[in-house]
């Protein structure tokens, strides 16, 4: 859609785009190259300290009366989300990604409201409903005497940054990504959880909030392989674990079970008096494409592809004895022939209590190189 007017209408967006922390369902695109959210705005002049969220690929006075296009679009395609998801793996290649949304923004050969010449740049909006990123790139910009900022603005301007030129035609010949012309900033600040954690929107909160309990029997939509035997269910343990044929109440690490055990963090843990205890299978697109984009990166020779995804997390979850909180997450990716773990590791802080930990990624069901099963544990 182009833009004639000093700033669009707000834009309904078709998927929530978190920006450090905040969630916005609408989006303005201002003539003057930038967008905003909560409303829009006339300034010609950058303000630093705007107290409002702002992305500015070329914050300056433009004048798209004399000339040039100014247009938007919010694309779902599959080929624009595989064109969005290659540059953001390519230069954040530590985040599993892949967009489920991109809003596009261009202004094409837009003059300086003073003359001296026109600019060509666009900004997009790479996100889903866990990550966020923008991806700036910049044509032909000339020099001027007008003020001019590019970069983003947080309401707070804790997390605000200014792309580091001194003049208007470096932002075509610099970048912070190796590719000239091109920026790209990971936005959605990950408030809660480290940014390699999954953040599911819709997870399910374990019932009991008491100790040494778990959750009911999890029906698992798709069976997962555990060397050798297949399981239906699941069990999410309030004391760091997953079980699969039966809830397990021992706070006290036992490492000769006799039973299957997945133990991020088995030690003994209170989660009545704060903290949550979440879990949820997952076969969307997006957290598949995520957990995939893991295994590959970790397993570059073993061919996987995840058709199913258990997340069971503990956020903030304090131990028994006091003295500090935990936030960790177990993922269980796999599909009919493989399955792979990945325990991610927020704040743990030091206890005197005894605890266990399964190895930090392991390969549960195909051989590894010396083609033996391996597990490893620390005991405590």
């Amino acid at each position: 859609m182009s833009l004639m007017t000093a700033f669009s209408n707000a834009i309904s967006l078709h998927q929530p785009f978190k920006y450090f922390g905040r969630t916005y369902n609408q989006i303005f695109v201002n003539n003057n190259g930038h967008l905003t959210f909560t409303e829009p705005l006339y300034s010609y002049n950058p303000i630093l300290k705007s107290e409002r969220d702002l992305i500015a690929p070329l914050w300056t006075d433009l004048d798209n009366r004399r000339g040039g296009t100014i247009s938007y679009r919010e694309d779902t395609s599959n080929a624009v989300l595989a064109q969005v998801t290659a540059a953001v793996n390519q230069y954040f290649p530590n985040i599993p990604f892949a967009a489920t949304s991109a809003f596009v923004a261009t202004w094409n050969r837009v003059p300086f409201y003073n003359g001296g010449g026109v600019v060509t740049f666009q900004v997009v909006l790479a996100y889903n409903f866990q990550r966020s990123f923008i991806l700036i790139n910049y044509g032909n910009i000339p020099a001027t005497t007008q003020n001019w900022l590019a970069g983003y603005i947080t309401e707070d301007s804790v997390h605000s940054y200014t792309i580091p030129v001194t003049k208007a035609p470096e932002l075509s010949s610099s970048s912070n990504i190796n590719v000239n012309g091109q920026w790209s900033f990971n936005v959605d600040g990950s408030p809660k959880l480290p940014t390699r954690f999954i953040d599911l929107e819709e997870a399910n909160i374990v019932k009991y909030i008491a100790d040494n309990r778990s959750s009911e029997a999890i029906k698992l939509q798709q069976p997962f392989k555990y060397f050798g035997r297949i399981y239906n269910q699941i069990f999410v343990n309030n004391n760091g674990f997953l079980t699969f044929t039966e809830p397990l109440s021992a706070y006290n690490p036992i490492l000769d079970s006799a039973r299957d055990i997945i133990a991020p963090l088995w030690t003994h843990l209170d989660n009545r008096r704060s903290g949550t205890i979440s879990y949820r299978e997952e076969t969307s697109n997006a957290v598949l494409a995520q957990v995939t984009a893991a295994i590959k990166q970790y397993f570059p020779n073993i061919p996987f592809a995840a058709t199913s995804a258990f997340v069971a997390t503990w956020d903030s979850v304090p131990y028994y004895n006091g003295g500090g909180v935990v936030t960790f997450q177990v993922v269980l990716a796999y599909n009919v022939h493989r399955s792979f773990i990945l325990i991610n590791y927020g704040d743990v802080a030091e206890t005197g209590q005894p605890w266990q930990v399964s190895e930090v990624l392991l390969l549960v069901h195909c051989a590894n190189e010396k083609q033996q099963q391996q597990q490893h544990t620390i005991n405590k």
